[in-house]
């Protein structure tokens, strides 16, 4: 009976192996980004869809769903088979925050199937480069709301906007519909609006060409020479507040299917062109297994609850 065991045991390993390795199989995995071509979601994915590729030995295709304050695609994700070749990325905090705030997103992110996370991004407030603007005290002193750019009401950095300016005792009006946040950034530049609030990495492409400038970055430690923090001006809460960029399956996805492509993702992490992305932009990755994503969801939750009377 034990041998009889033993080789059976031996015959449910092999087969379970040989399911697994179906998969990848030669069907392309679509990649989600559910905003516009250009902004700093869609870059993270098309940079990283090759160095997939190769961890995976798969086609991976990014596809632009935007609208709906990145809610669409999330929508779109939640919906598909889950046979790990539909993922998506997913704005975080701004979709915790939604849900905190019992607005209907279309999907629940305690049924997304959470694989990693990418990368953690701190924000700055930007300008245009030739502004007169020269601090957030001048923002303050215009003497009517200050007008920001954003994609919708629950992006992260709209909810942080909303937070921060509070906090700094500001009124603001966020003018919302942009396509990306590189749509957002334009419009700083063509003087739509006073100054947006974006990631460090997504504002770096236009404050080094000069068409924008940083006044303020929301971090404890200077980031830009000359260039105060948020801990500087006395609101060191500021800085708690960032981007994470995570990456989710539909509901039910099978934790096999969920541990391949986690570990693809740690492969592509760590892989030289992917390191010298993260170099080259100033992007901070911060790889997170399945686990630490959930845990991160949690905590997020619980964090953006004491905002809850604030945001509504």
């Amino acid at each position: 009976m034990k041998k009889l065991l033993t080789a059976s045991t031996v015959v449910l390993g092999t087969l379970a192996g040989a399911a697994l390795a179906e998969y990848p199989d030669d069907k392309p995995i679509t990649f989600v980004v559910p905003y516009g071509a250009g902004g700093g979601f869609d870059t993270i994915v098309r940079t990283f869809a090759p160095a997939l590729e190769e961890a995976l030995d798969a086609t991976v295709v990014p596809e632009n769903i935007k609208g709906a304050s990145g809610t669409r695609g999330g929508q779109s994700v939640a919906r598909a088979e889950p046979d790990g070749y539909t993922i998506g990325i997913y704005n975080i905090p701004g979709l915790t925050v939604a849900e905190t705030l019992d607005r209907d997103i279309g999907f629940s992110l305690q049924d997304v199937s959470w694989i990693a996370n990418l990368a953690a991004s701190k924000y700055g407030i930007a300008v245009k480069g030739d502004s007169e603007i020269q601090s957030v005290q001048d923002l303050c002193d215009l003497g009517r709301p200050i007008k920001l750019s954003d994609t919708g009401k629950d992006s992260t950095s709209s909810i942080t906007a909303v937070i921060a300016f509070q906090i700094i005792g500001c009124d603001i009006t966020n003018i919302t519909g942009y396509g990306g946040s590189n749509d957002t950034m334009i419009a700083v530049m063509r003087g739509e609006v006073d100054a947006t609030l974006k990631p460090l990495t997504s504002l770096a492409k236009y404050t080094e060409t000069d068409d924008l400038r940083m006044i303020v970055t929301l971090t404890d430690e200077p980031v830009l020479e000359g260039v105060p923090t948020t801990t500087d001006l006395g609101y060191p809460e500021l800085a708690k507040f960032g981007l994470n960029r995570v990456v989710g399956g539909p509901p039910g996805l099978s934790d096999e299917v969920v541990e391949t492509l986690s570990a693809g993702f740690k492969t592509a992490i760590e892989s030289d062109a992917i390191q010298e992305w993260a170099d080259g932009t100033g992007t901070e990755l911060n790889y997170m297994g399945p686990e630490e994503t959930r845990q991160m969801m949690d905590d997020l939750s619980s964090f953006y609850l004491q905002y809850k009377d604030l945001l509504q």
